[in-house]
């Protein structure tokens, strides 16, 4: 399912980028439980001041450094697909039932749709009818030239 086409289609009127917008961050690493200490690094943000007590978020914070973990052992990738990263429109949400839905839809409209020429074979189609014009005007003069000189091959015997 296209995501973006899905939307689109249940909500013409949205503007990309705007009123929602559709995320892919690829394979992501998802810790298993048995390892999210094993991981865990302190970051420190800024040293706190004489007499202050660090804080976790203002004076330091902890994240996970992968390189210290093995992949398959620890944590495994995993592949979320391309999802609804902002929504700003006054509507809800679709669910995904909904989307699939109007992906369904979506696709069969553009199965009934007429095919659209490209720029170049609108040209080639003009570039087709010229020719043909030109070739109907050259013969048409040369019958015409053809009747003229019969005339006057009559006219002067």
């Amino acid at each position: 399912m296209d995501l973006y086409s899905s939307i689109k289609h249940l909500y013409p009127r949205a503007v990309s980028d705007f009123d929602f917008m559709v995320a892919d961050a690829g394979p992501e690493p998802v810790l298993r439980p048995e390892s999210e200490e094993k991981g865990r690094v302190r970051y420190e943000v800024k040293p706190p001041e004489e007499g202050e007590e660090p804080i976790e978020g203002v004076h330091y914070r902890y994240g996970i450094d992968y390189n210290l973990l093995t992949e398959g052992e620890d944590y495994d990738l995993v592949e979320r697909g391309p999802y609804i990263a902002v929504w700003n429109l006054e509507d809800p949400q679709p669910t995904e039932a909904e989307l699939q839905a109007a992906w369904e839809a979506y696709q069969e409209a553009e199965a009934n749709k007429p095919l659209q020429l490209t720029e170049m074979e609108k040209l080639q189609k003009e570039n087709a009818l010229l020719k043909a014009q030109i070739t109907a005007q050259s013969e048409r003069s040369d019958f015409i030239e053809d009747v003229i000189s019969e005339l006057a091959t009559q006219l002067y015997k």
